[in-house]
């Protein structure tokens, strides 16, 4: 099935923010976010199945963008690229005010929970459907989840 430009215009305009978010969470910087978020869609053009539904539409994205991400992180050219960026919070100007330190606080941790977190308070997906998108084995993305949240309550409280 080969999708019209149209269509892929409107799957574009409906969920390249939440594609982009997601990026942004794995790589910490807008830069690179939007080079995830545009392959990932580059992706969707040359994928030739339909998909069963909307949360089906949603999920492959997800799982491609997170996928890709993945990829560039372990890749090693990636292992030897020097980072320019100043030392100021990642990308905190695409947050309102009042969550500022949040997502700052968010940011700040390991890659593994800041995704998890996420998906969850962002995105509205339950622990069992981010263990099924992350290919993740349930028990342990609850361990995980656990840990992202103390954590993020410790951090906090220390500021």
């Amino acid at each position: 099935m080969r999708r019209t430009q149209q269509e892929i215009m409107d799957l574009y305009e409906k969920y390249y923010d939440m594609v982009w978010r997601i990026c942004l969470v794995r790589f910490g910087n807008s830069h690179d976010a939007y080079d995830a978020a545009q392959e990932t869609f580059i992706r969707l053009m040359n994928y030739g199945k339909s998909f069963h539904d909307e949360e089906h539409e949603k999920a492959w994205l997800i799982r491609t963008a997170v996928n890709y991400c993945k990829d560039v992180l372990k890749s090693s050219r990636r292992k030897h690229e020097i980072c320019l960026e100043s030392g100021k919070p990642l990308e905190a100007e695409h947050v309102a005010a009042e969550y500022t330190d949040v997502y700052e606080t968010m940011m700040g941790l390991p890659e593994k929970y800041r995704v998890i977190l996420y998906l969850y308070y962002y995105e509205g997906y339950s622990l069992k459907e981010i263990a099924a998108l992350l290919k993740t084995n349930a028990s342990t993305l609850r361990s995980r989840f656990a840990k992202a949240k103390e954590l993020m309550k410790e951090y906090l409280q220390d500021d």
